[in-house]
């Protein structure tokens, strides 16, 4: 999970229990640099016990937020599909083999924090009887921005609206250090993920003239460098700066011959039918899927599909 994953959750579970509900956030192992920082994670329940404590305790309704998919739920991917309520917040476009699950599945929104913050603002005002109204507080505030800022890119990602910046602003306004935010949670690395991003400059890797450039990461490199993968988070974005490239494809070694797939359109194209194909999916710049088969395979392949991709469909 990325910090708009993280926000989203941390403030929809805070908003829930000043409604009066018990409601319990579910965390993740190894996460990015930052996202343990944000308020109200030190309460999160690690995906171990998660499991545990929904086998013991069914929810009244799980939901899931930034992903509107219970097969892209790691650890906890077997078990969320047994529970009765399934509800989701997402703003990814819909593809893959699974139906997403029922819920408010908006593509066009910048982030998940986004339409997260329109539901806080809805519960904010009370629901009759049954809730009284609350206060959006700093906290709430504070992770939702770490949603947006990230997920916009600082706001230089083609995903951000005028609404974008509405809605920082609102942030800004109940107290949020928005300096300090994209200070802990934005283009920040542990020192084992910069000597990881040493190793992993040196496998780029260019195609169809620099228009297509591809990187990786396998466990030897993470076994060198001591870091785990959520130190990867933002490299894919240095690939997107290099001048003249119009995609990039970043191969993740999860497990031997297991690989998870970022991939980036900062030309404009659209990668999320690439990632589709293997069951994957997220936006047409950004997208992602999780691929079998050795990196060289998995890399020739995927450059191949994203040469044919080019706009000239030159090579």
């Amino acid at each position: 999970p990325d910090p708009d994953a993280m926000g989203s959750a941390l403030a929809l579970g805070a908003a829930l229990r000043a409604m009066g509900k018990d409601a319990e956030v579910f965390a993740y192992p190894d996460p990015a640099v930052g996202l343990n920082e944000l308020p109200g994670y030190d309460r999160t329940v690690p995906a171990a016990e998660g499991a545990a404590l929904l086998e013991e305790a069914p929810p009244d309704l799980l939901i899931l937020v930034d992903c509107h998919r219970t097969d892209r739920c790691g650890p906890l991917s077997d078990l969320l599909p047994r529970i009765d309520a399934v509800w989701t917040i997402d703003h990814h476009l819909v593809s893959g083999r699974q139906t997403p699950v029922p819920g408010w599945v908006e593509a066009r929104a910048c982030s998940a924090a986004t339409l997260v913050h329109q539901v806080i603002a809805e519960l904010a005002a009370g629901a009759g009887d049954r809730c009284a109204p609350f206060t959006i507080d700093v906290e709430m505030a504070t992770c939702l921005y770490a949603g947006l800022v990230n997920d916009t890119g600082g706001f230089r990602f083609p995903n951000t609206l005028p609404v974008s910046f509405e809605l920082a602003r609102r942030l800004a306004l109940l107290g949020v250090d928005t300096s300090a935010v994209a200070r802990k949670t934005l283009y920040r690395f542990r020192r084992e993920g910069v000597v990881l991003l040493q190793l992993v400059l040196g496998s780029f890797e260019f195609h169809a003239r620099g228009r297509v450039l591809s990187l990786r990461v396998d466990r030897e490199m993470l076994a060198r460098s001591g870091a785990v993968l959520a130190d990867t988070e933002g490299f894919v974005n240095i690939g997107t700066s290099v001048e003249g490239v119009e995609f990039v494809v970043l191969l993740k070694e999860l497990d031997e011959d297991r690989w998870r797939i970022s991939l980036r359109a900062p030309g404009g194209g659209n990668v999320q039918e690439v990632a589709a194909r293997y069951g994957g999916g997220g936006h047409r710049q950004a997208a992602g899927c999780t691929i079998a088969g050795s990196g060289d395979e998995v890399c020739s392949t995927l450059v191949a599909e994203l040469i044919a991709a080019l706009p000239s469909g030159t090579s």
